[in-house]
C-alpha cells in the first residue's frame, strides 16, 4: 500500500501562536496554594489569638491575592506585565515589590516557617515571560526599522 498524500492546506497551515496563557495560570495556582500552605502552618502553631500572626496572615492575604490576580489578568489576556496602571510603574515591578513582601511577611511572621519562599517560582516564571516578551517587542521593532 502506498502512504496517503498529505493534504496540502495541512502543510501550508501556519503554525499556531505561542501563548504564555497556561504558564500564567500555573502562576496562579501556586500563588494560591502557597498562601494555603503558610496558613495552614500559621494556624495549626497558634496556641490562641497572637495578634502579630493574625496581622501578618491579613497583610499576606492581601499581597498574594494581588499577586494572583495579576496572574489571573495576565492568564486572561486582559493586562500584560509591560502594562502600567500607576504612572513609571508597570506590572511585573509592582509584582516585584508584592512578592518580596509577602516573602518578609512569610518569613517573619510565628511560627517562622519559609512556605512563602516558594513565590519565587511563580515571579521567576514571570520574570522569563516579561523579558520574553520585552526581547520580542524589540525584535519587531528592529524589524519594522529594517523595512
Amino acid at each position: 500500500m502506498a502512504p496517503a498524500d498529505p493534504e496540502p492546506d495541512a502543510e501550508q497551515a501556519p503554525p499556531a501562536p505561542q501563548r504564555p496563557n497556561s504558564l500564567f495560570w500555573i502562576c496562579t495556582a501556586v500563588t494560591v496554594l502557597i498562601g494555603v500552605f503558610q496558613y495552614t502552618n500559621s494556624l495549626s502553631a497558634m496556641d490562641g489569638f497572637d495578634v502579630p500572626t493574625v496581622l501578618g496572615l491579613a497583610a499576606l492575604t492581601l499581597c498574594l491575592l494581588a499577586l494572583a490576580g495579576i496572574y489571573a489578568l495576565c492568564a486572561l489576556e486582559r493586562t500584560t506585565l509591560q502594562a502600567r496602571p500607576y504612572g513609571r510603574l508597570d506590572l511585573f515591578q509592582v509584582s516585584t515589590v508584592l512578592v518580596v513582601v509577602a516573602v518578609l511577611i512569610g518569613v517573619l511572621i510565628p511560627p517562622r516557617t519559609t512556605s512563602t519562599l516558594g513565590l519565587l517560582l511563580p515571579f521567576g516564571i514571570g520574570y522569563w515571560l516579561y523579558h520574553l516578551a520585552a526581547r520580542k517587542a524589540a525584535d519587531d521593532k528592529a524589524a519594522e526599522e529594517k523595512d
